[in-house]
């Protein structure tokens, strides 16, 4: 029997439609399961307790690590809205010189994205804003704090009293015109020696489902909100406009001139030391050529 893979899955509602689908294939118990939000999946596929993962898209050129492969046309990313990665600020973005931003721990990528965005869009001062990391809650002292997945999407519709939604793959695109990928599905090429095969059949499997879930959305939202149960505020209608206008799945042409900025725009500032080239397995003539 072909050795299994150790699956990273992220916990929130943009991937719910990809393992949903993978729960229901015969594919299923070709992997084991590691559950997490992604700084956590993150830190997995580092130590090594994971083989692949839908993971931040921030990680091949922050880790120490040169160790890692990308899965080639598929991601996690939007075209415009995102909906679940916003800012709430108790001010405009442009007068937010001063403030304390508060950052989610669950998070690597959106908090580029936000420095990037404040600091290269918006042209606010680096040293006289202060980041610390604490999760949301609305009686909050700090000006302006940084959120991401279910608890963002739920606040994006439904905002505190006194705070502004930001939403920050928006404000990408109405910077760039690109959309911005917050997730790719990376993996660790120590498990390509035994398990390519299961990666390849993951990668076609994968491939598929994005494919087929247009016509799959609708159901899988009313299946989702009767597991999720009272755990959302959010309804089908709410759900449904997420997944089908908010979340896209592909990493195409244009999602990696997006990906390719993003990352220019975070060594420009000094955020990283290194523009990372990508490793795509497998497929890799396609995904060079779509760069």
């Amino acid at each position: 029997m072909r050795p299994q893979l150790n699956l990273g899955q992220i916990e929130y509602l943009n991937c719910w439609p990809l393992y949903q689908r993978l729960h229901e294939d015969s594919i299923g118990n070709l992997f084991t399961l590691i559950s997490g939000h992604p700084a956590q999946l993150n830190l997995g596929l580092e130590n090594g307790e994971i083989d692949i993962s839908p993971s931040s898209s921030m990680l091949p050129a922050v880790s120490p690590i040169n160790d890692y492969f990308v899965m080639p046309g598929i991601a996690i990313a939007s075209l415009n809205e995102v909906q679940s990665v916003i800012l709430l600020s108790r001010r405009p973005l442009s007068q937010l010189n001063g403030c304390d931003i508060t950052l989610t721990s669950h998070s690597l990528t959106s908090i580029f994205l936000l420095k990037i965005i404040l600091f290269h869009f918006q042209k606010l001062d680096p040293k006289s804003i202060t980041f610390s990391t604490e999760e949301f809650t609305p009686d909050q002292t700090g000006e302006a704090a940084l959120l991401i997945g279910d608890q963002a999407l739920e606040l994006y519709h439904n905002p505190p009293t006194g705070f502004k939604v930001y939403d920050l793959g928006h404000l990408w695109h109405q910077f760039t015109g690109l959309p911005f990928v917050y997730a790719l599905w990376i993996g660790r090429k120590a498990a390509l020696k035994k398990k390519s095969q299961a990666v390849i059949d993951l990668h076609q499997r994968l491939t598929e489902i994005v494919a087929e879930l247009p016509e799959k959305l609708a159901e899988l939202a009313v299946l989702t909100l009767a597991k999720k149960g009272k755990k959302t505020t959010l309804d089908a209608s709410q759900l449904l406009a997420y997944w089908r206008q908010a979340i896209s799945y592909k990493l195409d042409e244009r999602a990696l001139a997006g990906l390719n900025l993003f990352y220019r725009h975070a060594n420009d500032l000094g955020l990283t030391d290194k523009v990372p080239e990508l490793d795509f397995f497998p497929a890799l003539t396609r995904a060079n050529k779509n760069q």
